[in-house]
């Protein structure tokens, strides 16, 4: 969608829906980029909002990733300290044990750099920095939304402080609807 100094992108992956459910806290992820075509400055506020139209319309606001961080982080803390209580019960499962867990540190700290270096943030554009682009994920685990069909339609509202711009979509797409999918090798 554009107007005149405003442009923004929206991308989501068309099996964004399967890969969520597989996904720490099974978060919802899109893709988004804005371009600021103006001449002055523009405060960009990067509050997304993500409608679930078949869970009666119930809105998600973003996650926020410093949360998602620290609650990432926690887990992980939980995780060592698990392990080490049954390694103490049971020291000749250590080997087994140390190596589920450094799998899954490894998991999560990945994850934590991605959501650290790709997430879409507030930022001040301008003629000199035009663009903010990142991800934003959207939680899908809470009483009203749970479990997500198979087919779902969502309103991605990215709100500004004088309008709202709304991206209505469906996952999986429709029969006929633009894939960008590299093909299989």
């Amino acid at each position: 969608m554009s107007d005149q100094d405003l442009e923004i992108s929206l991308i989501v992956d068309s099996q964004e829906l399967a890969k969520s459910r597989h996904r720490y806290y099974q978060v919802f992820a899109v893709y988004v980029a804005v371009i600021y075509k103006g001449s002055g400055k523009f405060e960009f506020p990067a509050d997304l909002r993500l409608e679930f139209v078949r869970h009666h319309d119930i809105v998600e606001g973003f996650f926020d990733p410093i949360e998602l961080q620290n609650r990432l982080q926690n887990d992980v803390d939980s995780k060592i300290f698990e392990t080490e209580r049954q390694i103490k019960k049971h020291p000749e499962t250590s080997d087994e044990k140390t190596a589920i867990l450094r799998q899954y540190q490894k998991e999560i700290a990945e994850f934590i750099e991605f959501l650290t270096t790709q997430y879409l943030e507030p930022a001040t554009l301008n003629p000199g920095n035009p663009e903010a682009h990142g991800y934003v994920f959207f939680a899908t685990q809470n009483k009203w939304i749970r479990p997500l069909n198979d087919h779902e339609d969502f309103v991605l509202g990215l709100w500004m402080k004088d309008r709202i711009w709304q991206f209505p979509f469906s996952l999986p797409p429709t029969p006929g609807d633009l894939i960008l999918r590299a093909p299989p090798e």
